[in-house]
């Protein structure tokens, strides 16, 4: 008879400290395209990338126990989802030239720094995703892991307003979906599960 749980099983920590790990790869990397670049003083006035994406190490850290890494038809489509979506931001930032120049050229050309960003955003999606609509809800990360997503969709709306002065569309739709599907959504697909 083996007592360790599920979440403390060492694939499972393994599993938690390689994406945990990813924040900082992607920061790296960023950080060694833009001094190649020469655009690295523009990187930390990039508040999301030099502030707010440090909150993916707890969380990834934790998400990996609260998935339910067995809903494979559900994840690819979250994976499939999270490159549309993830690509459609970047464009839009990139015809709006939105980006503060670390990722994006004035003249729209992505950068090396700019493909990091989206793959790595995609990542995080995937996994945002997955903890919303894959989750165990009787994981006991579950608690840890919201806190970080919220503290990460709250620093995210508001460092996107500090950088730019002003909301912008992305930001707006992204803090608030992200917020509601977090906090309101499992209440709601949770009375609804137990009236049916």
């Amino acid at each position: 008879m083996n007592d360790i749980s599920d979440e403390q099983k060492p694939h499972v920590i393994y599993s938690g400290i390689a994406l945990a790990l990813m924040p900082l790869i992607s920061f790296a990397a960023q950080y060694l395209f833009s001094v190649h670049a020469g655009t690295q003083y523009i990187l930390f006035h990039h508040l999301t990338v030099t502030v707010v994406d440090w909150i993916f190490i707890p969380f990834n850290f934790f998400v990996v126990r609260v998935i339910d890494w067995h809903r494979g038809g559900r994840i690819y489509l979250i994976t499939c989802i999270s490159v549309i979506l993830n690509v459609l931001t970047h464009a839009y930032w990139q015809y709006n030239q939105l980006d503060l120049g670390h990722m994006i050229k004035n003249n729209g050309a992505v950068l090396p720094a700019g493909w990091t960003h989206l793959s790595f955003s995609i990542l995080e999606t995937i996994l945002l995703f997955a903890f919303v609509f894959c989750r165990k809800s009787e994981s006991r990360s579950l608690r840890t892991t919201s806190i970080f997503a919220v503290l990460y969709f709250l620093s995210m709306g508001i460092c996107g307003y500090i950088m730019h002065n002003r909301f912008i569309a992305s930001d707006i739709i992204v803090c608030f979906s992200g917020l509601f599907f977090v906090l309101l959504y499992p209440s709601i697909v949770g009375s609804q599960s137990l009236q049916t």
